[in-house]
């Protein structure tokens, strides 16, 4: 297995996981397996709306029917979760937002730990609406 590094993610890594034009600004963590990109995830300041969690993993090596090398490194997924929700602290927002799939109690589990709530409302067909708010004063 790959060592796991995570740093600050520079526009280099965005090809990676991303194959369009950002649509916002962002504020994310790379993590590299070695020196490959194969996932990013922090918080994305749309110009209106709230300001949204997220995870965009690398696609697996061998197309479509494999696992994202991401997921064999939970320990190191978590441990970047929670830079990233340091990370949201510090930026000052007052809300977040984030889904997860329906069918993912992993996700939905991971969501929680990390601090989100459930919303009071589901407007999103298969997917769960999660928010976190900074409670700081």
């Amino acid at each position: 297995m790959s060592k796991i590094t995570l740093r600050p993610t520079i526009p280099a890594d965005l090809p990676y996981v991303i194959g369009e034009p950002l649509p916002c600004r962002i504020r994310t963590i790379t993590a590299l397996a070695g020196k490959r990109v194969i996932g990013i995830g922090g918080i994305a300041f749309p110009p209106h709306g709230p300001a949204i969690a997220f995870v965009q993993l690398a696609p697996a090596e061998d197309g479509a029917a494999g696992v994202p090398e991401a997921r064999r490194y939970p320990v190191s997924f978590h441990r970047a979760g929670l830079m990233a929700m340091e990370m949201i602290r510090a930026s000052g927002v007052v809300q977040v937002i984030a889904t997860a799939d329906a069918g993912s109690a992993t996700a939905v589990r991971w969501l929680k730990r990390l601090g989100f709530e459930e919303a009071e409302r589901q407007p999103i067909a298969g997917r769960v609406l999660f928010v976190w708010s900074n409670s700081q004063p």
